[in-house]
Order: structure tokens, then sequence, then C-alpha cells
């Protein structure tokens, strides 16, 4: 009897998710969420953003966990280790340079299956590398996955109208980076799965490899044939929107079902005190106080501060993001770098019959040694280092949340606020982590830095809308390469650090985040700075 109720629920409860009707605006777009819901277009193309980034970013990183297993067959230093990080973030930035231009063409779903099949095709062939330089190539190559943040972006902004495209985009970029948390889960999971099937160690890890990428390959398929580009289905049929964007804003918040409530019209309040006053042909104007009052800019040209804002959020996101993407290549190595033995030492003989080398550089061996004194495992430190990816779940939505929140008090100076305090939080928190001398205490407060790491993304993005609306797509590729710079140089310091002091390399970044969220108090947003806040006081 429950055997044949079974398919029965089954199609109740798919029927109930897609059940409610999701409504459009004029040019097909979303203007309701319904997070459970698998319909197509909207519904099906948002998840399949998030789901393609996240299967993406778990293979970008899922060489990372076994790092250890590939340096013991290999006989690699930490500064051969560190290098081929380098390279794997480094791919990244040229491929989202050459994306942006193909999803304007082929649209968002071909795009990301594009990347994700590349992707896989060097993943899968891991187990071919025989040193250092092989590491770093392979890596090189499979660093083009993380170039599926764009379409991944790209993907909502088609489907979803500008009143929940900033929640749409903050929950796909934050669950899709908790890939990399996640494969500090299934790497060693996978690693422990095939040795207990019978093969040993230097064999596991390579075959381990193949299963991330056997996943990538079928899903980068899968959408092609499940999933549309957009409202209208492929790309060549979309609606393209005419006119100015002063006008498609007027025409989108219009809705005739709240248009008379107290609630829309405090709402058309704070959108006319936001807007942008944009000129055909020409940039924001940013040279007007607003009230001719208080909060004015200093700036004589429109043009000056609009470039020294988005170079401002450049390097934040590079803070933030950047630090979140270096920190996911090296935190499993630095628990095992970090916490040892006491009085252990190990010696070049104990290594000789493992390894099985002749020609091994000193360098070598003090990496190799250096692992034998840990008191975690492979495995036990990248559990460890799951968490701090597994945070995205909801903390880079969190900081949209959180600069939403402030933004109803304070409008624009209270997004600013927001964005600050998280940096600030992030900088401190990162200053403490480095003093840690027990792992309990290095992973409470590892927890909390990662949570203001990624809730600094989700402000970072809040304000990108409101820098010009004309150019939003090209000002979010711009600061958001900001992230891949910023970790590529992260990564360039924990080279010159990693044999000496790898906690130095935390207080540095530390101190390089609170200096650079002080660059907060100066960017101007539509007209406002975070000094508005006395003034909206005033107002209030």
């Amino acid at each position: 009897m429950s055997y044949n109720r079974s398919p029965n629920l089954c199609k109740r409860i798919l029927r109930k998710m897609h059940a409610k009707t999701i409504t459009e605006d004029e040019f097909g777009k979303a203007k309701s969420f319904r997070l459970f819901s698998i319909s197509r277009p909207h519904m099906r193309g948002f998840h399949a953003s998030w789901m393609g980034f996240f299967v993406a970013f778990t293979s970008w990183f899922s060489i990372q966990p076994l790092i250890p297993t590939i340096t013991k067959e290999l006989g690699l230093s930490r500064v051969e280790i560190a290098r081929s990080g380098i390279a794997s973030i480094g791919a990244t930035i040229f491929a989202r340079i050459g994306v942006g231009p193909l999803c304007d063409k082929f649209g968002p779903r071909r795009t990301m299956s594009a990347i994700l099949i590349l992707g896989s095709i060097p993943l899968a062939l891991s187990g071919l590398i025989r040193s250092g330089i092989g590491l770093l190539i392979v890596r090189l190559l499979i660093g083009i996955l993380g170039a599926t943040f764009i379409p991944c972006q790209f993907w909502t902004s088609a489907m979803f109208n500008v009143k929940i495209i900033g929640t749409a985009n903050a929950v796909v970029g934050g669950w899709g980076n908790l890939g990399g948390g996640f494969t500090f889960l299934l790497m060693p999971a996978l690693f422990e799965l095939v040795m207990i099937c019978g093969a040993d160690e230097y064999l596991s890890w390579k075959i381990a490899l193949v299963i991330p990428a056997a996943l990538t390959l079928g899903f980068g398929i899968l959408i092609i044939w499940t999933t549309d580009d957009c409202p209208q289905g492929h790309w060549s049929e979309r609606k393209i929107p005419e006119g100015t964007l002063a006008t498609l804003d007027k025409g989108d918040v219009e809705d005739h079902d709240v248009k008379d409530t107290k609630e829309y019209k405090k709402d058309e309040e704070e959108r006319e005190s936001e807007r942008i006053v944009v000129d055909e042909g020409r940039n924001p104007t940013l040279d007007s106080g607003g009230d001719g009052t208080c909060c004015k800019n200093a700036c004589a040209t429109d043009n000056c501060w609009l470039y020294f804002t988005v170079f401002v959020l450049f390097v934040q996101y590079g803070l933030c993001f950047g630090v979140e993407i270096a920190v996911n290549t090296v935190m499993n190595l630095y628990f095992l770098y970090r916490f040892k033995v006491e009085n252990c030492t190990t010696t070049f003989e104990r290594h000789v019959p493992l390894l099985n080398l002749t020609n091994i550089t000193a360098t070598h061996l003090t990496f190799s040694d250096t692992n034998d004194c840990s008191i975690l495992t492979q495995n036990t430190a990248s559990l460890i280092a799951s968490m701090f990816g597994l945070m995205n779940l909801f903390a880079r939505a969190l900081g949209g949340v959180f600069s939403d929140l402030l933004r109803k008090f304070w409008a624009i100076p209270g997004r600013l606020l927001a964005h600050l305090v998280c940096l600030v939080g992030e900088g401190v928190m990162l200053i403490v982590f480095s003093q840690m001398t027990t792992i309990p205490f290095a992973m409470l407060v590892m927890i909390v830095f990662s949570l203001f790491v990624q809730m600094s993304e989700g402000t970072t993005f809040a304000l990108v809308p409101y820098l010009h609306p004309r150019y939003i797509g090209i000002i979010s590729g711009l600061i958001g390469g900001g992230g891949n710079a910023g970790a590529i140089i992260w990564n360039t310091i924990w080279v010159d650090m990693v044999d000496s002091d790898p906690s130095r390399w935390f207080w540095t970044l530390g101190i390089c985040v609170l200096s650079g969220s002080v660059l907060t108090l100066l960017i101007p947003i539509q007209k406002k700075r975070i000094w508005g806040l006395r003034c909206q006081k005033q107002q209030i």
C-alpha cells in the first residue's frame, strides 16, 4: 500500500513546487521568487546557475585537499605547491575577460556548458602529473572553471527583474562559492573510499580526481538540454529593452496591485532619493550635493569620482573575495604547518624508502618532514578547512541583507557603512587568527573571519548597481576581476612567507584589509558618501 502511494506522493510534491505562479514584467523577467520551484525558465535557470558554479568551484579546488599526498609522491617543495596555486587563480582572470563577450553573444547557458566541459578535461588527466611543472600546468588549465562566475551572474540577471536581482545574484554567488568548502569534504572521502576498494594512496588520488571531472562534464552536457538562456528560451529570441534606464526602472516598478499602499509609496520615495541622474551619452552627475547644504562632493568632473569609486571597489573586492580564494588554496596546509607535535624531529632516512627517490633536494626534505610532525592528518586538516568555504551557505547573502537593512535607515550612506563594518571585522579577525596557537580557538576565529569575508563580498556587490546603470555589466566585470587579482597577490606573498612564518601571512592580510577599508570613507555613491549619515540623521 505504501509502495503505491510513493509515486503519487512524489507527483504531489512536484506539482506543489510548480503550483505557485511567478509574475513577470513586460520583458518576461521574474518579479517574484520561488526558491523551491524548478519550473522553466526562471527558477530552472536560477538553480542551474548556482549549481553550475558550485560544480565548477568544487572541481577548481579539488586538487587542494589531496596536495599532501601528491607532494609525498612527487617530492615537491612548499614553494612549488604555492606557485601551482597562483597558476590556478591566474588563469581565471584571463578566462573571465573572454567569457563576458561570449555571454553577450551566445548566452549564459552555452557559455557555462562550454567552460564546464573544457575544464573537466585537464582535471580528469591530473593523474598524469609527474613533476611540479606538470602540476602547475594542470592547475593553470583547470583554473578556467573559475570563469563560471560570469555566466552564473549573467544568467540570473537575464531571468530576474530589478526588484529581486540583488537577492538572486547574492544567493547564486554564495551557493556557488559553497563548492570551495564542499570539495574539502568530498575529496578526502573519495580518496579514502578508493583506498578501501584496494588501491594504494598514490593511485587513489588519481582515481578520486576523475570523479569530480565526470560530474562536471555531465552537468555541462545536462544544462544544454534542460535549461533556457532567458525567459523567451534561446538567447537569440530574448527581448531587448529600449530607451533609457530611467524609463525602464519606472516601468519595472509599476505594480498596480500595490501602487496605492503606504509600503509602495515609501519604496518610491527611497528609490527617488537614490536614483542616479543620467543624461543621454553622459556618465552620472556626481559633482553636486543633492540638497546643497551638506554632503557635497569636491570633484569637478562627472567621470573622476566614478573611476575612483570603481578602482576602490576593485581593490576592496580583492580584499574579500581575493582573500577567500587565496585562503581556499592554503588553509588545509596552514593547519598542517602551524600545529605540530612538540619536540618532534624527522630525518631524511625515514623518507627515502617511502618516496623511493634518489635525487631530492634539501627543500623537498624540509616540506615532507614538516607534515610528519603535524598534529593533523591530510583528512582532518581538510575537514577543518572545509568550514571556511561552507560559510557561503548564508554568509554572502547575509552581507546583502545587512546592506539592505542599513539602507532602510540611512539610504546609500547606510550601504557604505555596512561595507565598512564588514571589512573592518574581516581585518581584525584575520589578525586575531594569526595569533591563535591552539586548534579549537583557531577554528572558532576562522569561522568568524570567514563570516566577515563573505559578508564583505555581499556588501560590495550591493553597491555596484548604483554606480552607473548603463554599464553595470562592465563595472561588475571590472570589480569582480579585482577578486582574482587580489588572490594572486596574496598567494605570491604566501610563497615568500610559507617557509619562514605562515602565521605572519594572515597578519599581513589583516593589516592590508584594515588599510583598504579606510578607502570606504572617501568614495561617493550617487553623490553621497558615508559622511552622509549625519545628513540622513538630520532629515529624520
